[in-house]
Formats: structure tokens, sequence, C-alpha cells
């Protein structure tokens, strides 16, 4: 079933207009403060290397480089700059970083919004076949993550067909022509680690992104993970209970009821449109939080054991 792009949450649309305006300089502020987080937690790795405070400056470099992931799904949307190149060449420099490519992501992220939870469609859905509490922990930890992400790489770059067989011929080239230059950069990154026989690569990119991977995927589990596919953003879409730090971090994803309802909406105003939604409605959005979800679905994996993924809705707890 295909989900209407007829919004199921009304809002008027003289309040939605101003917060619909683009703002450069929120997105520089959030661009050039995430960037220069990573600026900060890298100078405390390499200044630490070798002590136990460099645990702690691991950990939030690994963070934060995997949630620039919020920031290419913002610039997918085009809503963190007025300019669109701007959009484009950011995301792109972010997707290179996070070893995926900014087409497919684009492609895929498209379908998400069109086909929310549907199994056959949504190229974002979290839970493998069986989907049980064994797949779903690989998967937190970034294990499946990371393996599919780089298999799916030299996939494409091999001219084969991705997982999502609905890609059409034009985007196949698309994202084909993408992986090769990925390669490619990828390749020249790595001779010239051989060549200066450098760990750099791995000391301060690599291995903290790798690592780190279960933190952003909190945010990607909590969205989604185990709602029904229907036409009602309030059944499909979750909006997450998160302080100022966390929203930061995940560029108000958090707010993800809000984001689905209008995806043209700039990160910077969600919290905004959230107070407008629940103004609208008549009652507050349900919110959960990272680990309370993560504790309950954990405990319903168990209970339930080895299944099929169904998209039975766990949002009730």
């Amino acid at each position: 079933m295909k989900q209407s792009f007829e919004n199921t949450i009304k809002v008027d649309p003289k309040r939605l207009k101003p917060l619909s305006q683009k703002s450069n300089r929120q997105g520089w502020i959030q661009t050039l403060g995430h960037l220069g987080a990573i600026g900060l937690t890298s100078w405390g790795l390499f200044h630490f290397w070798g002590s136990p405070w460099m645990i702690l400056f691991f950990a939030a470099q690994g963070i934060l480089i995997n949630c620039l992931y919020a920031g290419v799904h913002e610039l997918s949307h085009n809503t963190v700059f007025k300019e669109k190149s701007l959009n484009e060449w950011i995301g792109r420099a972010f997707c290179f970083i996070l070893l995926m490519g900014r087409d497919q992501d684009k492609f895929e992220h498209f379908e998400h919004h069109r086909y929310t939870q549907d199994v056959d469609r949504d190229a974002e859905i979290v839970g493998g076949k069986p989907f049980n509490l064994w797949t779903y922990l690989l998967y937190m930890s970034g294990i499946t993550y990371w393996s599919g992400r780089v298999t799916e790489v030299f996939r494409l770059a091999l001219g084969r067909q991705n997982r999502w067989p609905w890609l059409s011929e034009p985007q196949l080239k698309t994202v084909h022509r993408e992986a090769r230059n990925m390669l490619l950069g990828y390749s020249l990154i790595f001779g010239l680690s051989l060549y200066f026989q450098s760990w750099i690569a791995v000391q301060f990119w690599l291995a903290p992104m790798i690592t780190m991977k279960w933190f952003h995927n909190m945010q990607n589990t909590v969205e989604h993970t185990g709602m029904p596919h229907e036409n009602d953003i309030l059944r499909t879409t979750r909006t997450v209970k998160a302080n100022w730090l966390m929203q930061r971090l995940f560029w108000n994803m958090p707010y993800h009821t809000a984001h689905h309802s209008y995806p043209m909406i700039p990160f910077h105003n969600l919290s905004k449109l959230h107070v407008e939604i629940e103004d609208a409605l008549g009652y507050e959005i349900p919110r959960v939080s990272h680990f309370g979800f993560q504790k309950h679905m954990i405990r319903k994996l168990i209970k339930e054991g080895t299944s099929k993924y169904t998209g039975q809705d766990i949002t009730a707890y």
C-alpha cells in the first residue's frame, strides 16, 4: 500500500509558511558546530592517545561522525541551506565519510517517505528476516549495518543490482557510477596511508565510526521500528523524548513525527512545528526515550522469539 502524500495531520498553511523559511545562518551554525565538535574531539584523541582519557574522546569522535547522517538526511531534503548546491556538495562530503552513496541514499529516502514501514518498498526499514532478538542486536551493534554497507558499495561498483529492485535504469547507472567514484576515493586514502605508513584514517575516522554506530542506531531504530504500514503518520512514526544535546546531535530528528508530517520544514523549526501539530491535534504526541524504547524492544523480542517481520505496533508501553 502506497502511503498517501495527503497529510493526515493538518496545520493551518498560514502558520506553516513562516516555518518553511530556510536559513543559511541556522544551517551554518549547525553544520560548523558539528564539524567544530569533531575537530575538538580529534584534538583530544590525538593529545590523549595512549592514556585512559583517550576512551572518552574516541567514543565522542565516533558518535559525532555517525551523527553526521542526521545532517545528510536534512541536506537531502534541501532544508539546511537556501542554495541547493550547498546542500548537495556538503551532503556528498558527509556521505563519503559515512561510506554511503549520496544519490543512492536520496533515492532510498524518497521511497521511505512514500512507503513508510512497507516491508517491500521501504528501503530504510529496520529488521531482517527472521526478525528476532539476535538480528536486532546485530543491527544495533553496527555489525550487520557496516557489513551490508561495505558489501553494497562493492556490488554497485561492479554494476550489480542492489537490494531494492524498484530503482529505475537511469537511477541504477547513477548509483553504479557513484559507487565506483567512492571506491576510487577510498583507494586513494588507502594508498596514501600505505605510502606514509600512517594509521590516521583508522584512528580518527574508521575505528571510532564503526565502533560507535550503536549510538546512532538508537535513533534509527526508535523512529519507526515495529510500527505498522498504514496511511497515518501518527501510527507509523515516533517522536522521541530527548534533551538539548541529543536534539543537536541528531539535527532535531527526535521530532520525527513532525518531520514526516511536513518534510519541507527545515530542521531548526521542527520544535516549533511539533507545537503547532499538537495544537492542531488537541493533544500531546506520545514520546518515547531512546533507552526506554530499546529496553521495551528487547523485552518484546525475548518474549516473542523468532518471527517474521510483521510490522506489529509496539508503541504502547
